[in-house]
């Protein structure tokens, strides 16, 4: 029992940093879900933060398409106070399970995407952005959606460079992977994701790995999603807009709630009768085609959360593995769009230019991608560029700071990162240095058992840096 009043029965799901419990008030004499950190979370100043702040966000929003938040506490166990969060019990599946059981009729869809669209419009209203808005954080009911797991929302405004980056990597915006402001336009983009694979049936980007679907989001124009028997035009036309790359450019949250209700009121998108293929874009697969130092300045930000699987029958929030990071100062900004076509159904395949050969990450491996890319053929790559013949150093150096040290860094005429110096913080010290010249050039401090990694890669001739908590 917990804070002498909540009984945990059996657990619901598992991940990386809490339980999920069906539990019981005793006070008031009703089901209950129970968040729970776990492991050694639960002594971690900041993850009782993030649930405390988890509880406080979402106990402000009262919207029908939102799990209610009842209750948070601490609970003594172990000799150290463990926090937890108390919520309404939603008696359903997850999104992410309801996609494995089989294809979802376009009308559910539109019900589904129309609920979540409303959700995060009243979440929009009171201040605050969702930030993890994906399959796993949607609970399908005999009701209909409710989204769950404020436990990354935030308030809108402009970001802190040092602020750490959580997410799952398939549905995070351009903006949120540059440094960008905290701002409702990203939880729109993941909503645009999430349409897109649940009428699609695939992601708007064929990639393999974590790596390439970062570099995507911020380097790649998505394929548009293709006319499909069943879906109306407007539906179409506000999933390519949901995922523009420019904030400025997408609708927002309330607008694309009134679409997609028009679209399940009018009974648009019934299921097709038996033997009707509902048509599906042929596959492809999108080569990045993105600037060497940019890739390796994504592919060094982002290191997955342990995470489980765990029984979706009935839960508020089963926890599911994300992405964390930090962006350090002068992050890059999107690019221009690496082309990349994807062949017709049928056309023979394109003769593929020589590749050039991709900077390898120091120390670091490509991750399977998030939500399972499909593997498909591969389309033509864009012409490498050259580079310049001389890599003599520039005047440009800066110096970066983290809580585990100081390092300061330049970049050379071929875009290559130079460690200059660097210096350990009050009790760290350096346990690895790659100094450079490199794609990227990284240093490893280290305090006990805490390990501070600082990235420094090249943008536009400007060294850049990403701080990463091992």
């Amino acid at each position: 029992m917990l804070g002498g009043r909540y009984t945990l029965v059996d657990e619901l799901g598992r991940g990386g940093m809490a339980v999920v419990w069906r539990g019981r008030d005793e006070v008031l004499g009703r089901a209950v879900a129970v968040k729970v950190l776990a492991g050694r979370y639960a002594g971690n100043p900041q993850s009782r933060a993030r649930i405390r702040d988890e509880a406080r966000a979402a106990a402000t929003l009262s919207h029908p398409a939102i799990a209610q938040v009842y209750d948070f506490g601490e609970s003594e166990e172990d000799g150290r106070r463990v926090p937890y969060v108390v919520m309404e019990l939603v008696h359903g599946v997850t999104l992410q399970q309801r996609m494995k059981d089989g294809p979802i009729p376009p009308a559910e869809i539109f019900r589904v995407g129309a609920q979540v669209a409303a959700a995060l419009a009243a979440a929009h209203a009171d201040g605050l952005v969702h930030r993890d808005i994906k399959p796993g954080n949607v609970m399908v009911t005999g009701d209909g959606a409710k989204v769950v797991d404020f436990g990354l929302a935030a308030a809108a405004g402009p970001a802190d460079p040092d602020d750490e980056v959580f997410g799952t990597p398939a549905y995070l915006a351009p903006e949120r992977l540059t440094g960008g402001p905290v701002e409702p336009a990203s939880d729109v983009y993941a909503l645009g994701v999430l349409m897109y694979r649940l009428l699609a049936g695939e992601s708007p980007f064929a990639v393999d790995t974590t790596t390439q679907m970062l570099s995507a989001h911020v380097y790649v124009e998505p394929a548009p999603l293709p006319p499909l028997e069943s879906v109306p035009p407007p539906v179409t036309d506000l999933v390519n807009r949901c995922l523009r790359k420019d904030p400025a450019e997408r609708p927002s949250a309330a607008q694309a709630a009134g679409v997609l209700r028009q679209a399940a009121g009018t009974g648009a998108g019934a299921e097709p009768p038996p033997g009707v293929a509902v048509p599906r874009r042929p596959g492809g697969r999108l080569i990045l085609g993105c600037v060497a130092a940019a890739v390796a300045s994504v592919a060094l930000l982002w290191t997955l959360l342990p995470g489980g699987a765990g029984r979706e029958s009935e839960a508020a929030a089963p926890p599911t593995p994300s992405v964390s990071g930090r962006v350090g100062t002068g992050a890059a900004p999107p690019g221009p769009a690496a082309t990349a076509t994807r062949p017709a159904a049928g056309a023979p395949e394109p003769t593929r230019a020589a590749p050039s050969a991709a900077p390898s990450a120091v120390g670091t491996a490509s991750a399977p991608a998030a939500e399972s890319p499909r593997a498909s053929a591969p389309g033509p790559e864009p012409t490498p560029t050259a580079e310049p013949t001389s890599a003599e150093p520039t005047a440009t150096a800066r110096t970066f700071t983290s809580r585990g040290g100081s390092v300061e860094a330049r970049c050379d005429t071929a875009g290559q990162a130079e460690l200059i110096s660097w210096t350990a913080a009050d009790r760290y010290e350096v346990q690895k240095v790659d100094e450079g010249p490199a794609p990227a050039a990284e240093i490893v401090f280290k305090k006990a058992k805490s390990r501070i990694r600082m990235t420094v890669t090249c943008v536009d001739g400007d060294p850049t840096v990403a701080v990463l908590p091992l």
